[in-house]
């Protein structure tokens, strides 16, 4: 794609987004724009020692099965 047409798109972005008052457009390109934060960082203290103690009850061999999970689970909700 030459410069000129790269420019050409460039300006007629700018002048759609001009003109819109499209709230879910404008968010949408704001998230785009914005600079990407680390899910980790966003997380509250308790959320991260949940987390940890489940990937450290992993290394430890706890877990459970799908299926057994489904079992115990619907057998809580009866």
């Amino acid at each position: 794609m030459t410069l000129t047409a790269v420019e050409t798109r460039k300006r007629a972005i700018l002048e759609y987004l001009a003109e819109t008052q499209d709230e879910v457009i404008l968010l949408q390109i704001e998230n785009l724009l914005k600079p990407s934060s680390d899910i980790w960082d966003e997380l509250s203290d308790s959320q991260k020692a949940m987390i940890k103690h489940g990937v450290e009850a992993l290394k430890n061999g706890q877990k459970v099965g799908f299926e057994e999970f489904l079992t115990r689970y619907r057998s809580r909700k009866a």
